[in-house]
């Protein structure tokens, strides 16, 4: 139902649904609370902005964001989440990135339990590995400061980046809580929608810095003579858009052996990424890096590179090398794309690797803090 006032026990952020990469987290966390809270006999809201939230419950109230289409870390971000608590009343937010409500720091809301998930600490990093200038560094350190000291609990969605946040804040209230893969991924995919021609390697992503393109394009160059695949580089949920102004001079010079898709259906990207001989994730740091889960979710063999959040998550399922060693990536390309049978093992690898972690591991483990709290202080 459409929400105009009234109180409720949780308001989760939603207004990113659309996005690539937090907007998969959102879209997986909509339906847990859902039915956790309607379990626990806890109401729930929705904030959203001008898209539509699907498989919204009867129960659950839809609060419309005002502004409609606040840009993440705007003023408008702030006025949009300053109205919504003035309309639901809520005794606890849940925000899914790491800005602060700023309002949540007033008098008359500092009864307002706060949770957060941090999908990485990229944007507090050097500016050679982040590609943020020294303001928004600044920003995002201030901001994450702020949240150590006023969240009730901060979601960590690896090990590894709960790591680097103790590091930078000691006392933040920091919890493990690891993403899932889609199921859909664990199911077979229909190859002939894949939107490019076999063969060819994939890498699936946006290109800001931190991604590291310019190392696996050298990469690719050092090989492209020697092996049939093309390389191609998609977007995951949104379009490509070339952030690192490193990448298109490179794609450039290699003409039409690298392909640059953009915004594709989510079961075009599925064809695209199982028709694949080969996906290539050569990050400088991830949060916890989920395109290798679904590459190996479709039964395609992964090449990662050796950081902390990415060998937490692709495990024993990945054959890895130095992000800043084209020459080693260079070395494994070679080797798996002319070897089929090679490729065929790593891909077993990362298949058995992808289903043991999903059967392993509790995905649960956000939804489920937050509502105890909330029941524990009805």
């Amino acid at each position: 139902m459409s929400g105009g006032s009234g109180s409720v026990d949780l308001l989760f952020d939603a207004r990113h649904v659309e996005q690539s990469g937090i907007g998969t987290y959102i879209g997986k966390q909509i339906p847990l609370l859902q039915e956790h809270c309607a379990t626990k006999g806890l109401s729930l809201a929705i904030l959203a902005g001008s898209d539509d939230v699907p498989g919204l419950a009867p129960t659950t109230t839809l609060v419309r964001s005002q502004p409609a289409d606040a840009p993440m870390y705007s003023v408008q971000e702030q006025r949009a989440w300053d109205d919504a608590f003035a309309r639901v009343r809520p005794r606890a937010v849940w925000v899914p990135h790491y800005p602060l409500p700023l309002s949540l720091l007033r008098p008359k809301n500092r009864g307002i339990a706060l949770f957060m998930t941090v999908h990485d600490a990229i944007h507090v990093l050097p500016a050679a590995v982040s590609g943020q200038n020294w303001v928004r560094r600044t920003y995002a350190r201030t901001m994450l400061g702020i949240d150590a000291r006023r969240c009730t609990q901060i979601f960590a969605v690896s090990q590894a980046t709960a790591d680097t946040l103790h590091e930078l804040f000691a006392r933040a209230p920091l919890t493990v809580a690891p993403q899932p893969v889609d199921p859909r991924w664990l199911t077979g995919a229909d190859t002939t929608l894949s939107p490019v021609a076999a063969p060819y390697l994939a890498y699936v992503g946006n290109t800001q810095r931190h991604k590291n393109l310019p190392l696996l394009l050298e990469a690719y160059r050092q090989v492209a003579e020697e092996i049939p695949q093309r390389l191609v580089i998609a977007g995951g949920g949104a379009l490509v858009r070339s952030l690192d102004d490193r990448i298109r001079p490179l794609v450039d010079d290699l003409g039409d052996r690298v392909d640059m898709v953009g915004r594709v259906s989510f079961e075009a990207l599925r064809a695209l990424v199982a028709r694949a001989d080969l996906l290539v994730m050569p990050s400088l740091m991830e949060g916890a890096g989920l395109p290798p889960l679904e590459a190996m979710a479709s039964h395609t063999a992964v090449l990662s590179s050796d950081v902390p959040a990415l060998r937490e998550t692709c495990g024993s399922g990945a054959e890895f090398f130095d992000p800043h060693d084209a020459a080693e990536l260079a070395r494994l390309i070679r080797h798996y794309a002319l070897d089929a049978d090679a490729r065929s093992v790593l891909a077993q690898r990362g298949w058995s690797h992808v289903t043991d972690r999903q059967s392993r591991l509790s995905f649960t483990v956000a939804v489920e803090a937050i509502c105890a709290y909330l029941v524990e202080r009805r």
